[in-house]
Protein backbone atom coordinates (compact mmCIF):
# COMPACT_ATOMS: atom_id res chain seq x y z
CA UNK A 1 0.00 0.00 0.00
CA UNK A 2 1.36 3.39 -0.92
CA UNK A 3 1.08 6.08 1.82
CA UNK A 4 1.25 8.73 0.37
CA UNK A 5 -1.40 8.63 -2.35
CA UNK A 6 -3.63 8.49 0.71
CA UNK A 7 -6.05 11.39 1.56
CA UNK A 8 -4.80 12.40 5.16
CA UNK A 9 -6.32 14.40 7.73
CA UNK A 10 -3.88 16.89 9.69
CA UNK A 11 -4.42 17.41 13.64
CA UNK A 12 -2.29 20.12 15.72
CA UNK A 13 -1.65 19.10 19.01
CA UNK A 14 0.49 22.08 19.75
CA UNK A 15 0.17 23.58 23.27
CA UNK A 16 -2.86 21.24 24.12
CA UNK A 17 -2.07 19.82 27.76
CA UNK A 18 -1.32 16.09 27.72
CA UNK A 19 -4.78 15.15 28.91
CA UNK A 20 -6.58 17.00 26.31
CA UNK A 21 -4.48 15.76 23.29
CA UNK A 22 -4.84 12.60 24.21
CA UNK A 23 -8.96 12.63 23.95
CA UNK A 24 -8.26 14.83 20.78
CA UNK A 25 -6.15 11.83 19.25
CA UNK A 26 -8.93 9.64 20.17
CA UNK A 27 -11.72 11.65 18.80
CA UNK A 28 -9.95 12.53 15.46
CA UNK A 29 -9.00 8.80 14.87
CA UNK A 30 -12.82 7.58 15.68
CA UNK A 31 -13.71 10.71 13.04
CA UNK A 32 -11.45 9.52 10.78
CA UNK A 33 -11.82 6.59 10.15
CA UNK A 34 -15.80 6.97 10.30
CA UNK A 35 -15.01 9.11 7.33
CA UNK A 36 -13.37 6.35 5.62
CA UNK A 37 -10.18 8.08 6.16
CA UNK A 38 -7.06 5.95 6.24
CA UNK A 39 -4.23 8.85 7.34
CA UNK A 40 -4.00 11.16 10.03
CA UNK A 41 -1.04 13.49 10.60
CA UNK A 42 -0.38 14.12 14.30
CA UNK A 43 1.73 16.97 14.93
CA UNK A 44 3.69 16.77 18.46
CA UNK A 45 6.47 19.06 18.06
CA UNK A 46 9.65 18.18 18.94
CA UNK A 47 9.91 19.44 22.48
CA UNK A 48 11.38 22.83 21.85
CA UNK A 49 9.10 24.42 24.29
CA UNK A 50 9.00 24.06 27.83
CA UNK A 51 5.69 23.53 29.40
CA UNK A 52 3.50 25.24 32.35
CA UNK A 53 5.21 22.51 34.49
CA UNK A 54 8.82 22.93 33.02
CA UNK A 55 9.01 19.61 30.85
CA UNK A 56 9.84 19.05 27.08
CA UNK A 57 8.48 16.51 24.17
CA UNK A 58 5.82 15.28 26.66
CA UNK A 59 2.70 15.19 23.60
CA UNK A 60 5.49 13.29 21.32
CA UNK A 61 6.89 11.17 24.36
CA UNK A 62 3.39 9.73 24.96
CA UNK A 63 2.18 9.74 21.79
CA UNK A 64 2.75 6.10 20.91
CA UNK A 65 1.02 4.80 24.28
CA UNK A 66 -1.98 7.05 23.17
CA UNK A 67 -1.86 4.61 20.17
CA UNK A 68 -2.68 1.32 22.33
CA UNK A 69 -5.72 2.69 23.87
CA UNK A 70 -8.99 0.04 23.99
CA UNK A 71 -10.95 3.04 22.54
CA UNK A 72 -8.83 2.89 19.45
CA UNK A 73 -6.39 0.37 18.85
CA UNK A 74 -8.34 -1.41 16.49
CA UNK A 75 -8.82 1.17 14.41
CA UNK A 76 -5.02 1.66 14.11
CA UNK A 77 -3.13 -0.21 11.59
CA UNK A 78 0.41 1.31 12.13
CA UNK A 79 2.13 4.85 12.48
CA UNK A 80 5.66 5.99 11.78
CA UNK A 81 7.31 8.34 13.98
CA UNK A 82 8.88 11.80 12.15
CA UNK A 83 10.34 14.79 13.18
CA UNK A 84 8.03 16.57 15.79
CA UNK A 85 4.31 14.56 14.01
CA UNK A 86 3.42 11.19 13.55
CA UNK A 87 1.57 9.69 10.31
CA UNK A 88 -1.19 7.26 11.71
CA UNK A 89 -2.55 4.87 9.45
CA UNK A 90 -6.08 3.26 9.98
CA UNK A 91 -7.64 0.08 9.28
CA UNK A 92 -9.99 0.28 6.14
CA UNK A 93 -12.62 -1.34 8.22
CA UNK A 94 -13.37 -3.69 11.14
CA UNK A 95 -12.66 -6.68 10.68
CA UNK A 96 -11.41 -8.83 13.66
CA UNK A 97 -12.54 -6.06 15.92
CA UNK A 98 -15.01 -6.91 18.60
CA UNK A 99 -15.38 -3.45 19.60
CA UNK A 100 -19.44 -3.38 19.27
CA UNK A 101 -22.03 -4.70 21.01
CA UNK A 102 -22.94 -7.51 18.36
CA UNK A 103 -19.66 -9.02 18.28
CA UNK A 104 -19.54 -9.47 22.13
CA UNK A 105 -23.05 -10.93 22.16
CA UNK A 106 -21.98 -13.51 19.78
CA UNK A 107 -18.35 -14.30 21.61
CA UNK A 108 -21.02 -14.74 24.36
CA UNK A 109 -23.28 -17.21 22.52
CA UNK A 110 -20.38 -19.11 21.17
CA UNK A 111 -19.63 -19.56 24.80
CA UNK A 112 -22.89 -20.27 25.94
CA UNK A 113 -23.04 -22.91 23.33
CA UNK A 114 -19.74 -24.48 24.38
CA UNK A 115 -20.71 -25.03 27.75
CA UNK A 116 -24.21 -27.00 27.01
CA UNK A 117 -22.26 -29.16 24.67
CA UNK A 118 -19.74 -30.17 27.94
CA UNK A 119 -22.85 -30.50 29.80
CA UNK A 120 -24.23 -32.89 27.67
CA UNK A 121 -21.17 -34.83 27.14
CA UNK A 122 -20.90 -35.22 30.92
CA UNK A 123 -24.63 -36.22 30.95
CA UNK A 124 -23.70 -39.10 28.01
CA UNK A 125 -20.96 -40.10 29.95
CA UNK A 126 -22.29 -40.36 33.19
CA UNK A 127 -25.53 -42.09 31.85
CA UNK A 128 -23.26 -44.89 29.98
CA UNK A 129 -21.19 -45.41 33.26
CA UNK A 130 -24.36 -45.69 35.33
CA UNK A 131 -25.70 -48.19 32.49
CA UNK A 132 -22.72 -50.15 33.17
CA UNK A 133 -22.18 -50.04 36.37
CA UNK A 134 -25.89 -51.17 37.11
CA UNK A 135 -25.85 -53.85 34.12
CA UNK A 136 -22.28 -55.34 35.95
CA UNK A 137 -23.92 -55.34 39.48
CA UNK A 138 -27.18 -56.93 37.68
CA UNK A 139 -25.13 -59.69 35.84
CA UNK A 140 -23.14 -60.07 39.45
CA UNK A 141 -26.18 -60.69 41.24
CA UNK A 142 -27.80 -63.04 38.89
CA UNK A 143 -24.46 -65.02 39.12
CA UNK A 144 -24.76 -64.98 43.35
CA UNK A 145 -28.37 -66.38 43.18
CA UNK A 146 -27.39 -69.13 40.71
CA UNK A 147 -24.51 -70.12 42.67
CA UNK A 148 -26.41 -69.79 45.63
CA UNK A 149 -29.45 -72.26 44.60
CA UNK A 150 -27.01 -74.36 42.92
CA UNK A 151 -24.70 -74.77 46.37
CA UNK A 152 -28.59 -75.34 48.44
CA UNK A 153 -29.85 -77.83 46.73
Amino acid sequence: MYYDSLEQEVVDLHYLTRENARRLVIKSVKKSHSRKILCVKFITGRGNHINSTGERGVLYEKFPSWMRDSEIKYLVQDYETYDGYYLVYLNSSNKGACANKSCALLSFLVLLLLVVLVVICILYISDISYNLLSSSLGDYLDYYKITYSNTNN
